[in-house]
């Protein structure tokens, strides 16, 4: 049992790699900048319009106060990430930011989370949500660092290089192809092709430490396997995944080689995390693995979350694997997290 939970702990590819370099060179990380999906997402759809996923009540139930605009019982990747590092949460959504937050921004002195769910890698996933794609996160960051002045004896280009630059994408863009098994190829590596061009954009305006999570197994979510006439996984959807995780780490290998130089980055594998946690869930502390804990219908995932005529599991919400049909639960997440951290930093790019 001690080799298989080390090997659960030890599936993924570090994130913390980069905090472990950053550590032996007496650095720590300035601030944190988010970018990406719904597993990240910390309330910046709240001021989407209506058309844009929002995460009402119930969800973030078990956390103080009203819905926080994460697509989770509680906390999220983007806050547990952060917390590991030191901080209390993820930094403040950026669409929620008062003028002086973001001048706080522009000062150097916090970071900022840009992440919109139901946004993907390429522009046109999410575009009739009306969401933020992952370009116009960019830019909203770009326009910050065209404007930032940091205050002495803190240099700009020393801040961002010392700050994580933490990606999550790609599950809408699989979930949003209608094409045929024969067009996913030229689809799949369009989407590597398009990440690696914002990991340069990032790089561009300084990024140097970047974290990325890549796409977990998503032909096994309850919103799938609703979907499945025998209510297993689709295994044709994770052959997707793994087919775009693994050209995005050859193809930001080959880049971060010839025109990234000095970047330290990371792909944390989501995929194989999850995967072991759906086949050991036993192991990994779960009773339900299959099952949503909030939403209607068959493995109640037909329905979402929040809406019509679904309601949240009583009991423990941390014997839940998935908390909706996409997404994890916090304690998800808590796992997840600690394998990121401790896993094997000799992957790290």
């Amino acid at each position: 049992m001690a080799k298989i939970i080390f090997q659960l702990v030890c599936t993924v590819v570090l994130v913390a790699g980069v905090f472990s370099l950053a550590a032996e060179d007496d650095m720590s990380v300035k601030v944190l900048y988010v970018f990406g999906d719904s597993l990240v997402d910390i309330g910046n759809n709240d001021d989407l319009p209506k058309e844009a996923p929002k995460a009402n009540y119930p969800y973030g139930m078990d956390l103080p106060g009203k819905p926080t605009g994460r697509f989770t019982n509680g906390y999220n990747l983007a806050d547990i990430v952060a917390q590991r590092l030191g901080f209390e949460m993820s930094p403040q959504a950026y669409r929620s930011m008062w003028w002086f937050e973001r001048d706080d921004v522009r000062r150097c002195n916090i970071g900022a989370n840009y992440a919109s769910g139901g946004s993907g890698i390429l522009d046109t996933t999410g575009q009739a949500d009306k969401v933020l794609t992952m370009r116009t996160q960019i830019q909203y960051f770009k326009r910050d660092t065209d404007n930032m002045k940091c205050y002495y004896p803190v240099h700009k280009k020393n801040h961002l290089s010392e700050s994580l630059f933490l990606l999550s994408a790609g599950g809408n863009d699989l979930s949003a192809f209608n094409g045929s098994m024969g067009d996913a190829p030229a689809y799949v590596e369009k989407m590597a092709t398009t990440y690696v061009e914002h990991i340069q954009e990032l790089y561009n305006l300084g990024a140097r430490m970047v974290g990325i999570l890549d796409v977990p197994p998503v032909g096994c979510t309850p919103g799938i396997r609703a979907n499945m006439s025998n209510g297993e996984c689709n295994e044709g959807a994770n052959s997707l995944a793994k087919r775009f995780n693994n050209l995005l780490r050859a193809n930001l290998a080959k880049a971060a080689a010839t025109n990234m130089k000095g970047l330290k980055y990371s792909i944390a594998s989501n995929y194989n995390i999850l995967s072991d946690m759906i086949a050991n869930p036993f192991i990994a502390g779960f009773k339900e693995v299959q099952t949503a804990c909030c939403g209607g219908g068959r493995f109640r995932a037909e329905r979402m979350c929040s809406h019509a005529n679904t309601t949240a599991c009583s009991g423990n919400h941390d014997d839940y694997l998935f908390w909706d049909m996409l997404h994890g639960t916090q304690a998800t997440y808590e796992r997840g997290v600690v394998a990121f951290f401790y896993g094997d930093a000799s992957k790290m790019g």
